[in-house]
């Protein structure tokens, strides 16, 4: 199935041929492992989903099972591509490049701020390529040694070396990222993956380096010992087998299910730990996070902690009891919130200092960093709101109490003090107004924030507590945003059927004087007094019926007064005629305003004279009435919404768009209600944030509304996409998982940039 593939250039070197025969070995090997993977696909994927919760998940099992037998060729064939250009790659340039598995790679040492749209499939494939490498670390120390004679003496990093596990999973990856199936059901394949495939690997790199020593290259390298977990002694090469070919545990095979969170969070904490504890010498990066949940926290810190919350519960006290008179009732800066970062830092050093550092446990010292990097990441945050960060700062102390009383705020993604800290963080970023504290969601965040901070001793239960009066919080505030944003909706709805009527009834009016000239009183009458008439009709009855066809006819007949080309106009002109046309007119016009009351006096006036005298009427042109245009731009500027694409080519005619525009266009058009703008004006540079509520079928109408649900901005299609290109718009994408979640997926990516750094440096 892997057959080898030569690569396409003749720069090989001397060693060019050893290479190749290993790449064949490795295919061979690999095509056993996959097949053995993808005949327990089946049965796995069947397994769940008749342990699925729902009728939806077990569905959505049944999919994926269906798509991996349509779609297995394809990926093994894309499988077999990216390791073939792996090895092809290290022959030309010496080492693979160095790609993250991850989607959002980290590019430096800054926090990154977008959240990972795909962060369970990231954090499962970093974990498994960091067990991977921890178990075949001697094989992995032998071939970056030699594979650094082949390539000339340039070291390498795991993820530079052909067939490590780094390049096994990235080419997994994308050998199954065009499945159209949610990342839950992904990390089961690479649970099977990584039972099938990676934990058969001890077998493939004694391959792999046997044919690089028989080939005369290093062939006496001593073997690198292992360190145990626990930091003493060795473990031997049998044993490391052991591990790795023994059945995974319920405990394993538990965490490949869908839906288990706290098995990837503990896996998360676990490796941050570990990444904080590399940074240290001597430090013991192994099971970290286990021994952070298991060290207990001394009395020193716990008091420490305790001295710097009183100050801050004194603060509050002094200030009436609540943390508002800290917080600034304009706008706040970026010099402001620098000012909050000093301060929390400053936080953290006093607790240090009392403790003093050669006091304080690895542990605690890098739980007590890893809250501060947390509340970092929640002040860098670019769509909460300022002054929601500047009241959620003062959680940082009562916060880093927490961590250490109760471990397992980090880990377990229901303890209700992290819940929450990240409901607060979502309703903070959906309905909190900068610069308007007392609006929205704010003043439930300030009570609560103001509780944890008088009450919080040590009792986890208050945050139980806590958290059930932020949900109903919430749950009102949803309920009066909803109900606000539906009557913006259905304002917005009669403003476009009121829109259309009117043009429809322009129309209609503009068709019927077009053929011939009329007297001025008659045009005027057509174009205001009767126009309404036929917009009120369309509104009251939106499929034309007996009164649209009844008040045309009317129309028509009094048009047809006027014609010249009639050949019996004296019959329309009878006097019984006339008086029933006169009737009909008044009959349908009773209630006219006083705006429009002297076009109507004036026509009636008219119909009472005698016919003879009609021709001196001053008369205007045919088509004249009123420019259906013009008419159709002020019934616009009157509801506030742009003409319709019929009667206003010029304002959303696509044949007048960009490439880009249209491409754009259209990826608007197919874009979810609920989704969130920021815009930018010209004017004063301050941007906005609103949500698009609705957009009309018929006119391609965007209506925008504010935090509140009341209506902020109405655009066309057009108009946004030119906004869009011109960067005064953007697209503000949803956080698809909690704001912990996000914040320690991206501390890691941060911590392991620093060390791939300190890696770069060092070679």
């Amino acid at each position: 199935m892997f057959e080898s593939k030569k690569p396409p250039f003749g720069n090989r070197t001397r060693h060019g041929p050893v290479v190749e025969t290993c790449r064949d070995m490795v295919l061979r090997s690999l095509d056993i492992q996959f097949r053995e993977m993808f005949s327990q696909v089946g049965p796995v994927l069947m397994d769940f989903a008749e342990r699925a919760e729902n009728d939806e998940l077990q569905g959505r099992f049944f999919e994926a099972l269906g798509l991996l037998r349509n779609r297995r060729a394809d990926i093994e064939h894309t499988f077999r591509l990216e390791l073939n250009q792996g090895f092809d790659q290290f022959l030309r340039y010496g080492r693979l490049p160095n790609e993250d598995v991850s989607a959002a790679s980290a590019d430096g040492i800054e926090l990154s701020l977008v959240a990972p749209e795909d962060m369970e499939e990231s954090v499962a494939c970093e974990n498994l390529i960091q067990r991977a490498n921890a178990n075949y670390f001697p094989d992995l120390y032998a071939l970056a040694q030699r594979l650094s004679v082949v390539n000339g003496g340039h070291k390498l990093k795991d993820s530079q070396i052909p067939a490590s596990p780094h390049h096994l999973v990235w080419s997994f990856r994308h050998a199954i990222d065009s499945l159209d199936i949610e990342a839950k059901i992904k990390i089961v394949l690479y649970a099977l993956f990584d039972r099938f495939v990676v934990r058969h690997l001890g077998e493939v790199y004694d391959g792999f380096n046997e044919q690089l020593k028989d080939a005369g290259i290093l062939p006496n390298l001593k073997a690198v010992a292992v360190r145990s977990p626990g930091g003493q002694g060795t473990t031997t090469r049998s044993a490391r087998d052991k591990v790795k070919g023994s059945e995974p545990s319920k405990g394993d095979e538990k965490s490949t299910e869908p839906g288990g969170p706290p098995s990837l969070a503990t896996e998360l904490f676990d490796s941050i730990l570990g990444l904080m504890a590399g940074r240290r010498p001597g430090g013991q990066t192994a099971d970290a996070g286990a021994r952070a949940l298991n060290t207990p926290t001394s009395p020193e810190l716990l008091n420490a902690i305790n001295l710097v919350q009183s100050s801050t519960r004194s603060s509050v006290v002094a200030s009436g009891g609540s943390v508002a008179a800290t917080i600034p009732t304009v706008e706040i800066d970026a010099a402001f919130l620098e000012r909050v970062k000093d301060t929390l830092t400053q936080e953290r050093r006093q607790v240090v200092e009392q403790v003093g550092a050669e006091n304080l446990s690895p542990v605690d010292a890098d739980l007590i960093d890893l809250i501060g990097m947390l509340f970092e990441y929640m002040l860098n945050d670019p769509v909460l709101p300022n002054s929601a960060k500047a009241l959620l700062s003062h959680l940082h102390t009562p916060y880093l109490k927490v961590a250490m009383v109760d471990r397992r705020l980090l880990v377990d993604t229901q303890h209700p003090a992290r819940r929450l800290l990240d409901q607060m963080i979502e309703a903070g970023s959906l309905w909190v107004e900068e610069g308007n504290p007392n609006r929205g969601i704010f003043p439930a965040m300030q009570k609560t924030v103001d509780r944890v901070l008088l009450e919080f001793t040590d009792n986890i239960e208050l945050f139980n507590e806590l958290l059930e009066f932020f949900e109903e919080a919430m749950q009102e505030q949803r309920r009066r945003i909803e109900t606000m944003e539906q009557r913006s909706q259905e304002t917005a709805r009669g403003r476009e059927r009121l829109q259309l009527a009117r043009q429809q009834a322009v129309e209609e009016i503009r068709t019927l004087c077009s053929a011939h000239p009329v007297p001025r009183v008659v045009g005027n009458f057509l174009g205001k007094v009767w126009t309404d008439h036929l917009v009120f009709i369309l509104l009251r009855e939106p499929q034309p019926g007996d009164a649209w066809h009844k008040a045309v006819a009317t129309a028509k007949e009094l048009v047809a007064m006027f014609d010249p080309r009639d050949p019996k106009p004296a019959d329309r002109r009878q006097p019984e005629h006339i008086r029933a046309l006169r009737g009909t007119i008044v009959e349908q016009t009773q209630g006219t305003d006083d705006v429009n009351r002297a076009a109507l006096n004036a026509l009636l006036a008219l119909l009472d004279q005698p016919p003879e005298t009609w021709n001196r009427s001053e008369m205007i042109a045919a088509g004249q009435v009123e420019s259906s245009k013009a008419t159709d731009r002020e019934a616009s500027n009157e509801v506030g919404l742009p003409p319709s694409r019929a009667l206003a080519e010029d304002e959303n005619d696509e044949e007048g768009l960009s490439s880009e525009e249209k491409e754009i266009v259209e990826r608007l058009r197919k874009m979810r209600f609920g989704t969130w703008f920021e815009l930018t004006p010209e004017a004063d540079g301050k941007t906005r944030r609103i949500k698009l509520s609705w957009m009309s079928p018929l006119t391609s109408t965007c209506m925008f509304v504010d935090r509140s649900g009341m209506q902020a901005e109405i655009k066309s299609l057009r108009e946004l996409a030119q906004e869009i290109l011109a960067g005064r718009a953007k697209i503000i994408p949803p956080p698809k998982h909690p704001f912990i979640d996000r914040a320690l997926v991206s501390i890691r990516k941060m911590l392991q940039a620093g060390d791939r750094g300190k890696t770069d440096t060092a070679t």
